[in-house]
């Protein structure tokens, strides 16, 4: 990297307020150097020890994507007995044809397009550091990522539909289970329907209090799917039996805001109906307004679990209201009558064991969590591809298995190895060399032409600079 000498006290300050990015982009095309060199001594490695009938072709180099930025890279083509061409270095480095991205910026790439737009991801990942992704690039990356994954998922889901079979999980035991369900719209395009709904369901164990009358949910699992209520409490089940002993779990809760599909998801897997408080609260707000004299009627009959007191309560009111406020009148009550097996309180029936426990709601939060932040109000719609993509990674990043699952993408088959004692023989060399060598022989600006000028002799004692 060529750096021109201050000729000026504004252009002094200047450098030296840049001085921190002068320095980075000189350390990083030194290490993008060093890398390339480490990458060609194991591709001549893997030369000397690769099988029997893999015949090298010809060298090509590549870009590959680093979070260095990109370092071009020659390595070996080979072609196998089939004829078919293999690149070994490729192959070890876990990359794809036509997709020579490593896995940590594969990792911090995808991890931001969870979070925010493709274009704004990568202007991000270009601001921020040395990697160079187009949003394009990007997006085919989600693609390649999660459909490997959908795939096999699906293919559970069916076998269990067919078959009614469970396989087996880490077997935990609880006696209880909280679950939680909700929909969220989005505005498709190119697609036959206008709009198309995710369901989203959580699980968790019970709640734990992180400050003053602020709680979270203990180990929740979530499930998020575009499909129908029978798959979508089928894959539910499926990934609770992953973790859990299913038949160890006496009480199941499943919570909601009264849809249809979320009622019968408590029958499928054999719990008890809970009508969401915010909600019924929102009902009733809507429906009597100011007057919480009678709202207070209706919410506690409710709480008890008293169904006809609260109908009668509506009832009474809606006859001698008019109007609008008839309507709404009218509305809450068939809400309340619809919702009937959900309106008491699950806790009163738990005796004291029911006060340590606290109300349903937390669907609310992860809503917000895992679809609106990123995929509502910000003018987007959506193909139902891409919707099911986002949502896959979204939650490998959520339980931390991205980085597991990008690994377990490279195929064991095919991928090539080196012979442990060859292995330690390189892994020793590159050890055992100096730094001041390399260091010297990647950074000519240190003994070129401007040796003498003081931007040079701060270089130089950087790299001279020792740890006490």
């Amino acid at each position: 990297m060529k750096i021109s000498l201050p000729k000026s006290p504004a252009e002094l300050k200047f450098w030296l307020r840049h001085l921190d990015k002068i320095l980075l982009n000189e350390l990083i095309e030194y290490a993008k150097q060093y890398y390339r060199a480490i990458l060609e001594q194991f591709d001549d490695t893997l030369a000397e020890s690769r099988r029997h009938g893999l015949r090298i072709e010809h060298r090509r180099a590549v870009w590959y994507q680093t979070c260095l930025g990109p370092a071009y890279v020659r390595r070996r083509v080979y072609r196998d007995r089939k004829g078919q061409r293999r690149c070994l270095l490729d192959e070890l480095m876990g990359m794809a044809k036509r997709n020579h991205i490593t896995l940590t910026v594969k990792e911090v790439a995808l991890y931001l397009a969870t979070s925010m737009p493709y274009r704004r991801a990568a202007e991000v990942l270009r601001k921020t550091s040395a990697i160079e992704l187009t949003h394009q690039t990007i997006h085919r990356l989600m693609g390649t990522v999660a459909d490997p994954y959908l795939e096999g998922v699906g293919k559970e889901l069916e076998w269990f539909l067919e078959t009614g079979e469970l396989g087996e999980g880490e077997g935990r035991r609880v006696a209880q289970l909280m679950v939680e369900a909700d929909g969220v719209m989005l505005p498709l395009q190119r697609e036959k329907e206008k709009r198309a709904e995710i369901k989203l369901g959580i699980a968790y164990e019970g709640w734990e209090e992180v400050s003053r009358d602020r709680y979270r949910t203990v180990n929740k699992t979530a499930y998020m799917a575009i499909t129908g209520e029978t798959e979508f409490w089928a894959g539910m089940t499926l990934k609770l039996q992953k973790k859990y002993d299913l038949a160890s779990v006496t009480d199941t809760v499943v919570g909601g805001d009264g849809a249809r599909w979320v009622k019968e998801g408590a029958s499928y897997i054999g719990g008890r109906f809970q009508l969401d408080r915010y909600h019924l609260h929102r009902e009733l707000t809507a429906a009597f307004g100011r007057d919480n004299e009678m709202k207070s009627q209706v919410w506690h009959a409710c709480q008890r679990g008293d169904v006809e007191t609260a109908l009668r309560v509506v009832a009474n009111a809606n006859r001698q209201a008019k109007g609008d406020q008839a309507q709404r009148l009218a509305r809450a009550y068939n809400y309340l009558k619809e919702n009937a097996t959900g309106l008491g309180d699950y806790r009163l029936a738990l005796g004291e064991r029911g006060k340590e426990l606290r109300r349903t709601g937390a669907i609310e939060g992860n809503v917000d969590k895992f679809v609106a932040r990123r995929m509502k109000n910000q003018g987007m719609s959506w193909r139902v591809k891409g919707i099911a993509r986002l949502l896959c990674v979204r939650l490998l990043v959520f339980e931390g298995k991205l980085t597991e699952w990008l690994s377990a993408m490279i195929s064991p088959a095919i991928s090539a190895s080196v012979p442990a004692k060859t292995a330690r023989r390189l892994v020793n060399h590159l050890s055992f060399q100096e730094p001041e060598d390399w260091l010297q022989a990647r950074l000519p600006a240190l003994f070129g032409p401007h040796a003498s000028h003081p931007w040079v002799k701060i270089l130089r004692s950087l790299s001279e600079a020792q740890l006490i």
